[in-house]
Protein backbone atom coordinates (compact mmCIF):
# COMPACT_ATOMS: atom_id res chain seq x y z
CA UNK A 1 0.00 0.00 0.00
CA UNK A 2 1.85 3.47 -1.13
CA UNK A 3 1.57 6.32 1.42
CA UNK A 4 -0.69 9.21 1.05
CA UNK A 5 0.59 11.91 -1.11
CA UNK A 6 1.21 14.91 0.99
CA UNK A 7 0.48 18.84 0.03
CA UNK A 8 1.35 21.85 1.19
CA UNK A 9 -1.53 24.38 1.41
CA UNK A 10 -2.52 27.37 2.39
CA UNK A 11 -5.55 29.49 1.87
CA UNK A 12 -5.41 33.11 0.76
CA UNK A 13 -7.27 36.13 -0.30
CA UNK A 14 -5.79 37.63 -3.84
CA UNK A 15 -4.78 40.97 -5.01
CA UNK A 16 -5.81 42.18 -8.21
CA UNK A 17 -2.61 42.25 -10.77
CA UNK A 18 -2.77 46.45 -10.87
CA UNK A 19 -2.69 46.42 -6.92
CA UNK A 20 0.29 43.99 -7.27
CA UNK A 21 2.08 45.56 -9.62
CA UNK A 22 1.83 49.07 -7.47
CA UNK A 23 3.19 46.93 -4.51
CA UNK A 24 6.08 45.67 -6.75
CA UNK A 25 6.76 49.37 -7.89
CA UNK A 26 6.74 50.85 -4.59
CA UNK A 27 9.73 48.28 -3.10
CA UNK A 28 11.26 48.03 -6.31
CA UNK A 29 13.87 51.08 -5.90
CA UNK A 30 14.06 50.10 -2.71
CA UNK A 31 15.72 46.44 -2.95
CA UNK A 32 18.49 47.23 -2.89
CA UNK A 33 18.77 48.81 0.58
CA UNK A 34 18.13 45.47 2.15
CA UNK A 35 20.87 43.35 2.02
CA UNK A 36 20.31 39.36 1.81
CA UNK A 37 16.81 39.95 1.47
CA UNK A 38 14.64 36.86 -0.86
CA UNK A 39 11.79 39.55 -2.57
CA UNK A 40 8.39 37.61 -3.38
CA UNK A 41 7.69 37.39 -7.01
CA UNK A 42 4.84 39.90 -7.80
CA UNK A 43 2.37 36.57 -8.97
CA UNK A 44 2.84 35.06 -5.78
CA UNK A 45 1.22 38.10 -3.51
CA UNK A 46 -1.47 37.48 -1.77
CA UNK A 47 -3.04 37.85 1.70
CA UNK A 48 -2.85 34.71 4.09
CA UNK A 49 -5.37 33.71 5.75
CA UNK A 50 -5.01 30.49 7.17
CA UNK A 51 -1.96 27.95 6.20
CA UNK A 52 -2.77 24.78 6.70
CA UNK A 53 0.69 22.67 6.28
CA UNK A 54 1.01 19.34 5.09
CA UNK A 55 -2.26 17.54 4.20
CA UNK A 56 -3.19 14.54 2.65
CA UNK A 57 -4.20 14.59 -1.02
CA UNK A 58 -7.57 11.98 -0.43
CA UNK A 59 -8.75 14.30 2.30
CA UNK A 60 -9.26 17.43 0.38
CA UNK A 61 -12.88 17.03 -0.19
CA UNK A 62 -13.38 17.02 3.67
CA UNK A 63 -11.14 20.22 3.66
CA UNK A 64 -12.81 21.44 0.58
CA UNK A 65 -15.73 21.13 2.45
CA UNK A 66 -15.49 22.89 5.88
CA UNK A 67 -13.77 25.63 3.75
CA UNK A 68 -16.80 26.30 2.02
CA UNK A 69 -18.82 26.12 5.29
CA UNK A 70 -16.46 29.10 6.36
CA UNK A 71 -16.37 31.11 3.49
CA UNK A 72 -20.42 30.95 3.22
CA UNK A 73 -20.41 32.45 6.99
CA UNK A 74 -18.10 35.24 5.61
CA UNK A 75 -19.66 38.68 3.61
CA UNK A 76 -16.75 39.59 1.41
CA UNK A 77 -15.47 42.79 2.51
CA UNK A 78 -12.57 46.14 1.36
CA UNK A 79 -9.15 45.75 1.70
CA UNK A 80 -6.93 48.76 1.43
CA UNK A 81 -3.28 47.71 1.46
CA UNK A 82 -0.36 50.62 2.85
CA UNK A 83 1.02 50.12 6.58
CA UNK A 84 4.38 48.53 6.09
CA UNK A 85 6.20 46.21 8.93
CA UNK A 86 8.42 43.99 10.03
CA UNK A 87 8.68 40.51 11.79
CA UNK A 88 9.46 39.56 14.83
CA UNK A 89 10.85 43.62 14.58
CA UNK A 90 11.73 46.39 12.83
CA UNK A 91 15.44 46.13 14.02
CA UNK A 92 15.86 42.90 13.81
CA UNK A 93 14.03 42.30 10.86
CA UNK A 94 13.60 38.69 9.05
CA UNK A 95 10.60 38.97 7.11
CA UNK A 96 8.99 42.49 5.54
CA UNK A 97 5.42 42.71 4.83
CA UNK A 98 2.75 45.28 3.76
CA UNK A 99 -0.23 45.09 5.67
CA UNK A 100 -4.21 46.96 5.53
CA UNK A 101 -4.98 50.15 6.22
CA UNK A 102 -8.77 49.20 6.02
CA UNK A 103 -9.80 45.19 5.94
CA UNK A 104 -7.79 44.19 8.61
CA UNK A 105 -10.88 43.02 11.20
CA UNK A 106 -13.01 41.03 8.44
CA UNK A 107 -10.28 39.21 7.61
CA UNK A 108 -9.35 38.43 10.82
CA UNK A 109 -13.11 37.26 11.04
CA UNK A 110 -12.43 35.33 7.91
CA UNK A 111 -9.07 33.62 9.45
CA UNK A 112 -11.20 33.08 12.44
CA UNK A 113 -13.95 31.08 11.16
CA UNK A 114 -11.06 29.19 9.10
CA UNK A 115 -9.48 28.04 12.34
CA UNK A 116 -12.59 26.57 13.59
CA UNK A 117 -13.66 24.74 11.02
CA UNK A 118 -10.31 23.42 9.48
CA UNK A 119 -9.93 21.80 13.29
CA UNK A 120 -12.82 19.36 11.95
CA UNK A 121 -10.82 18.51 9.08
CA UNK A 122 -7.56 18.01 11.62
CA UNK A 123 -5.64 21.02 11.31
CA UNK A 124 -4.72 22.23 13.88
CA UNK A 125 -5.68 25.88 15.21
CA UNK A 126 -3.93 29.06 15.69
CA UNK A 127 -1.67 30.23 18.91
CA UNK A 128 -1.80 33.82 17.87
CA UNK A 129 -3.50 36.31 16.78
CA UNK A 130 -4.50 36.39 13.11
CA UNK A 131 -2.17 39.73 11.51
CA UNK A 132 -3.35 40.18 7.67
CA UNK A 133 0.11 41.35 5.25
CA UNK A 134 1.22 40.14 2.24
CA UNK A 135 4.86 39.28 3.16
CA UNK A 136 6.85 41.14 0.76
CA UNK A 137 10.31 39.59 1.50
CA UNK A 138 12.47 37.14 3.12
CA UNK A 139 15.82 37.86 4.87
CA UNK A 140 18.53 35.87 5.23
CA UNK A 141 19.82 37.43 8.42
CA UNK A 142 17.93 39.77 10.91
CA UNK A 143 18.48 43.35 9.85
CA UNK A 144 17.45 47.07 10.62
CA UNK A 145 14.83 48.26 8.41
CA UNK A 146 13.39 50.74 9.89
CA UNK A 147 14.87 53.03 7.60
CA UNK A 148 13.33 51.21 4.69
CA UNK A 149 9.92 51.00 6.16
CA UNK A 150 9.75 54.91 6.00
CA UNK A 151 10.75 55.21 2.48
CA UNK A 152 8.52 52.31 1.76
CA UNK A 153 5.48 53.72 3.33
CA UNK A 154 6.19 56.89 1.48
CA UNK A 155 6.11 54.85 -1.84
CA UNK A 156 2.93 53.32 -0.82
CA UNK A 157 0.85 55.88 -0.96
CA UNK A 158 -0.27 54.78 -4.77
CA UNK A 159 -1.37 51.84 -3.35
CA UNK A 160 -3.28 52.62 -0.32
CA UNK A 161 -5.40 54.56 -3.22
CA UNK A 162 -6.35 51.28 -4.71
CA UNK A 163 -9.00 49.56 -2.93
CA UNK A 164 -10.13 46.59 -3.78
CA UNK A 165 -13.12 43.81 -3.01
CA UNK A 166 -12.32 39.98 -1.48
CA UNK A 167 -15.23 38.30 -2.88
CA UNK A 168 -13.83 34.54 -2.76
CA UNK A 169 -10.93 32.49 -0.86
CA UNK A 170 -8.52 30.63 -3.00
CA UNK A 171 -6.70 27.04 -1.78
CA UNK A 172 -3.56 26.99 -2.82
CA UNK A 173 -0.65 24.12 -3.20
CA UNK A 174 2.50 25.61 -2.77
CA UNK A 175 5.43 23.38 -4.38
CA UNK A 176 8.83 24.17 -2.77
CA UNK A 177 12.25 24.84 -5.11
CA UNK A 178 15.40 26.46 -4.86
CA UNK A 179 14.30 29.08 -6.98
CA UNK A 180 11.59 30.25 -4.65
CA UNK A 181 7.58 28.38 -4.52
CA UNK A 182 5.30 28.10 -7.22
CA UNK A 183 1.60 28.63 -5.97
CA UNK A 184 -1.00 26.65 -7.61
CA UNK A 185 -4.62 27.57 -7.21
CA UNK A 186 -6.57 23.98 -6.48
CA UNK A 187 -10.12 25.37 -5.71
CA UNK A 188 -11.94 28.90 -5.22
CA UNK A 189 -14.74 29.66 -2.66
CA UNK A 190 -17.22 32.58 -2.67
CA UNK A 191 -17.57 34.55 0.18
CA UNK A 192 -21.52 34.91 1.43
CA UNK A 193 -21.99 31.02 0.22
CA UNK A 194 -22.87 30.03 -3.96
CA UNK A 195 -19.30 28.09 -3.60
CA UNK A 196 -17.40 28.44 -6.43
CA UNK A 197 -15.43 25.19 -8.46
Amino acid sequence: MCAEKRLRLFVAADIPPLVREAVSSALEPLKEKVPGGRWVRPENLHITLKFIGEYGEERLERLSNEITAAAARCAPFTVRLGKCGAFPSRTRARVLWVGMTEGEEEAAAVAGKLDVRLEKAGVKREGRDYRGHLTVARLREPFDCSAFLVELAANMERVDSMAFEVGELTLYRSILSPSGPTYVALRVFSLGGDGGG
